[in-house]
């Protein structure tokens, strides 16, 4: 850089280059010379050259989210802006726009896209733990699923729970549209579609700040912001990573050993000669897992010369070592008017289990221009294309998990011979063993190779917009915003082994298509008056529709192929159309004087076509007030108090996700009436009254209230403090009918329920300034639900999670019969028999025990401990998550203590403590052929306490230095990282299974298995050019 001064009219001229930290020029920075009204701009090089009076000595440099810097100009001048944290922190994103946190009155949680750094392969998971209020829980380790995502709990007994998702400024489906996929296993996560690198910020509003998205907001609303691009050169950035995953702790099963002399110890208890006994085991088992015919004694003791050939280790042999590969890149860049930012992806990432396994190809492009000085366009746009195989789930003989835990390790993989050596097929490979006592024709390890559970979901997510500045403080929006889903799914079933032998191999073949767009139009006036007085106003109008379209066609006999053309019968095929529409008119008025004294208030009136003429249009608003106390006169000298901020909130929002279509309507339409051959008068096709229409159908309603309180002090303190409540009124249920009328149920407005709580976040910069810098901040929830109302009714049975819904209790109370133990001098299971009086003697036989409430699934305290550690060129971060409270019933463990209830069925090694002798003192009852006891029936008998510690994360990661030769003229910045998921689980309770709670769910239960999220290492680098 070169410093010129040639007098000419007594100005000089200066040149130099502006630099931001990270070594880059800055382009379209703002250079003025002090004291007077001259001024320039870099150029895409960062240069300048600026004309001053030769008496002006200082230019003052500024750009957007850096700190301004005035300096005395010179020779060979080089100015280095730093960036400006506090500024870049001041603005958060919310519904329709951004606000200063100074001038926020709602309650919501911004996490930073540092505190978003763990390798998850989806947001919502990375999210977890990290923000006070919020329940995120993933009830399967299957690649590709979704989670469980609750803001201040539950609002709804049989509507959706889920938050809103707004990915830059979209509202989007969270629909599910997998047909094939199995309980929690679903393939339309739409956070698991979004490209984790691409996140800039995620906001999550969590009270009268979502009233503004009106009946979608009862939920809460979590607002994603992706990257966009800066000005300066273009700048590329590469990042992979390579994960390798396995199964986090396991039940502990018996050996086929121990299960043969279990088993025949009570076969020989039933009064069966030794060789019957031996011959009875095994035909129970289906395998002698033994080398010779008879290798148990009159005592139970092994012959001589016999040894255990087969002992299956079923949970090894379903769960393997799964691999997942990541790579992105993205270029971003710009001038002083224009940005942009595009980036791609690809993922590759194995389950645990046989043919779980998802790929995600993605791609982001956004975009900005300032065409005029009065109009700026721009545009973004998501694509991904996700392929989904998911194992069989539930019950399901087909089910590898199911089989894991139930099939007996006497079973062998492969055919074997006597001596438990496999038996080759012609062309010398091994065969798979379908023959079992738990599911006919079944190998948990073959038939997933051989069946298919696929989808491929392709989605676009985009916007292209316009904004005008009409004139000074006003400006004009106009934007399209497309969200379209196209969903096919191919399930088969191979005409060999498993469910498809009985159809000669059966294809089902799913295609759904949702189209969904909105067109919003908004004016937003801000103005700050006499400087202290600042009003900011929105007002748009919104227009939203959806074309869902379903397609089934599927067929028998096809064999080996995989094509409907070679079915020899076609299934019965089905199809459907439906559409909705909303159109919306919302408002938002806000004043800060001096950013000390704030308030809100947003209205929002939605119009929706599912709804009948009583109530097709319903109203939202919400008014709330922050003062920061910190700015006043009083307290502004006290010097170790840094802020102090009071807020206060009270809105209304609704919930229309358990509508369905035409509820409101009894004549016939699509999803109404079953129309069926088998419906006929001679020729003619009939129709059956499947519902009774509700025109008084309308939005499940929700009142928020908040007050809370944001603090700081000694310049390394801070936290907040929140209370809430909030009511559901109107909600969804399934009132019952009399069976005269035909009619099991009328869908009404009929239930009420209440939330309340406490979250608290405390943080400290523990070492601030020292080489070290250590960051630590704990957040904590404490929710408590209430049913208010259910219509009339004070107790509902809710069988399916063992629950019961109480006027006065929470929806998440566990029902059942209260588990005694075991009587000394039988060996017969008891529990607990209460009279009118609540007397309480015990009993042994199941059907009279009583059913009693036993505490509820969801915890009493929740939440999460974050800490980042930096030193030079090292960072560290840690994720704890932790549960306080709950119960969590583990119908998994059940299934495996059936004391002879299930015969085959493979047991737990606690099975080896079974009852025996009279007076013997044990938890586990004794062991009977064909048991009919109920011994493992639903009780307190498999509920445990859910509190538990986990280790979510650990990421190290390491910052090459700048200083690396001639690499440096081509590396900008670059980084490598180690990391480990899921690492350890601390359980109070003597927890059994999988290390892994969550798969049990916002329920607390689970009869059966899902795949548990696995423990996971990760080693990746990322290269910024």
């Amino acid at each position: 850089m070169l410093y010129s001064a040639a007098m000419v009219a007594q100005n000089v001229n200066v040149s130099g280059i502006v630099y931001g930290e990270d070594g880059e020029p800055v382009v379209g920075a703002s250079v003025k010379v002090d004291g007077t009204k001259t001024g320039t701009v870099t150029d895409v090089d960062g240069k300048f050259v600026i004309s001053l009076p030769s008496e002006r000595k200082k230019i003052t440099v500024s750009y957007l989210g850096m700190m301004p810097k005035t300096v005395t100009v010179s020779k060979n001048m080089k100015i280095t802006l730093n960036d400006d944290t506090r500024s870049l922190k001041e603005v958060m994103v919310v519904a329709y726009g951004t606000v200063k946190k100074a001038a926020f009155t709602g309650s919501a949680t911004e996490v930073s896209a540092d505190k978003l750094k763990t390798p998850s392969a989806s947001l919502d998971k990375g999210l977890a733990g990290q923000v006070a209020g919020v329940q995120v829980v993933s009830q399967s380790g299957q690649p590709g699923s979704g989670t469980s995502f609750r803001v201040r709990g539950s609002g709804s007994l049989s509507s959706s729970n889920q938050p809103l998702i707004v990915v830059d400024g979209i509202p989007t489906s969270n629909e599910e549209y997998s047909q094939v996929a199995y309980d929690n296993e679903a393939s339309s996560n739409i956070l698991a579609t979004i490209n984790p690198n691409d996140i800039e910020s995620v906001t999550i509003l969590k009270d009268a700040a979502a009233a503004l998205y009106g009946s979608r907001a009862a939920n809460g609303v979590v607002v994603v912001t992706t990257k966009s691009g800066k000005a300066g050169k273009a700048k590329v950035s590469f990042d992979a990573k390579y994960t390798t995953s396995s199964i986090a702790g396991k039940y502990d099963m018996m050996s086929s050993g121990d299960y043969y002399k279990q088993l025949y110890n009570a076969y020989r208890a039933a009064g069966k000669s030794v060789e019957d006994a031996n011959q009875l085991t095994q035909g129970t088992f289906t395998h002698n897992p033994y080398n010779i015919d008879n290798p148990l004694d009159a005592n139970g003791n092994l012959v001589d010369g016999a040894r255990l050939v087969v002992d299956t280790d079923w949970q090894k042999e379903i769960f393997h070592a799964a691999s997942t590969y990541d790579a992105n890149v993205s270029v971003s860049g710009g001038t002083a008017k224009s940005s942009y930012f595009f980036s791609t992806g690809y993922l590759d990432q194995e389950g645990i289990t046989p043919s779980a396994h998802y790929k995600r190809y993605s791609a982001s492009l956004n975009t900005k221009v300032d065409a005029t000085d009065w109009l700026a366009l721009g545009m973004n746009a998501k694509f991904s294309y996700g392929i989904q195989n998911t194992e069989v789930a539930g019950s399901a003989g087909a089910s590898p998990l199911y089989d894991a835990v139930n099939f007996p390790n006497a079973v062998p993989l492969y055919v074997v011979d006597a001596n438990g050596q496999p038996v080759l097929n012609e062309s010398g490979n091994k065969q798979y063993n379908f023959s079992n006592p738990v599911a006919r024709d079944m190998n948990p390890v073959a038939i997933p190779n051989m069946d298919v559970h696929r989808s491929t979901m392709l989605r676009f997510i985009g916007s292209a917009f316009a904004e005008v500045k009409l004139f000074d403080g006003l400006k004009f929006k106009t934007q399209f915003s497309p969200d379209i889903v196209y969903n096919n799914e191919h399930r088969y079933w191979n005409p060999e082994h498993g469910n498809g032998p009985a159809y000669n191999g059966r294809l089902d073949k799913y295609h759904t298509t949702d189209v969904m767009y909105t067109f919003t139009n908004t004016f937003n006036y801000a103005k700050t008056f006499a400087e202290d007085h600042q009003v900011n106003l929105l007002a748009g109008i919104e227009y939203w529709q959806s074309k869902y379209e379903y397609l089934y066609a599927g067929g028998t006999g096809v064999g080996d192929s995989q094509e409907l053309a070679q079915a020899t019968a076609l299934l019965s095929p089905n199809s459907y159309t439906t559409k909705e529409t909303m159109i919306s008119y919302f408002g938002r008025a806000e004043y800060s004087y001096k950013e000390k004294y704030n308030l809100a208030a947003s209205l929002r009136t939605d119009g929706s076509s599912i709804f009948g003429d009583d109530n097709k249009w319903g109203t939202f608003w919400s008014i709330s007030g922050a003062w920061r106390a910190k700015n006043e006169k009083f307290l502004k000298d006290v010097d170790w108090l840094d802020n102090l901020k009071l807020r206060v909130s009270y809105g209304t929002s609704g919930n229309k996700s358990g509508i369905e279509h035409y509820l409101y309507n009894r004549y016939l339409s699509q999803g109404i009436y079953g129309v069926d051959a088998d419906y006929k008068y001679g020729s003619d096709k009939g129709a059956v009254l499947v519902q009774l229409e509700n025109k008084a159908l309308s939005w499940e309603a929700q009142k928020m209230f908040n007050v809370g309180v944001d603090f700081s002090f000694l310049n390394r303190f801070y936290g907040s403090l929140d209370y809430f409540h909030k009511t559901s009124d109107g909600l969804l249920y399934k009132y019952p009918l009399a069976e005269q009328n035909g009619l099991l149920n009328v869908t009404m407005n009929a239930a009420k329920v209440a939330n309340h709580g406490w979250e608290l976040v405390l943080g400290c910069n523990v070492l601030k300034d020292s080489p070290v810098k250590w960051n630590i901040e704990l957040n904590a929830s404490f929710i408590k639900d209430t049913i208010k109302d259910l219509y009339g009714d004070n107790d509902v049975r809710q069988t399916n999670y063992a629950k019961i819904w109480t006027v006065g209790g929470s929806q998440y109370e566990f029902y059942m019969p209260t588990w005694v133990g075991v009587d000394s001098e039988t060996g017969d299971p008891l529990w607990y028999n209460v009279d009118e009086d609540g007397n309480r003697t015990t009993t042994n036989d199941y059907s009279k025990a009583t059913f009693e409430r036993q505490g509820k699934s969801t915890p009493d305290v929740y939440g999460g401990i974050h800490n980042m550690v930096s030193y030079k060129n090292f960072d560290l971060n840690v994720q704890i998550n932790y549960t306080l409270g709950g119960k969590v019933y583990d119908g998994i463990y059940a299934n495996m203590m059936s004391e002879g209830n299930t015969m085959g069925s493979n047991l737990h090694k606690d099975e080896l403590k079974a009852w025996t002798t009279k007076g013997q003192q044990t938890s586990v009852p004794r062991y009977v052929v064909n048991n009919s006891n109920s011994s493992n029936s639903l009780s307190t008998r498999f509920l445990y306490d859910a509190t538990n510690v986990r280790l979510a994360n650990v990421t190290l990661s390491y910052r090459l230095p700048s200083n690396l030769g001639l690499l440096s003229k081509v590396i900008s910045g670059a980084k490598v990282y180690v990391s480990g998921d899921n690492l350890f689980t601390w359980f109070s309770s003597d927890w059994k299974g999988y290390d892994d709670i969550d798969i049990y769910g916002v329920q607390g239960y689970n009869a059966y298995p899902s795949i548990p999220t696995p423990r996971s290492f990760t080693v990746g680098v990322n290269v910024t050019l």
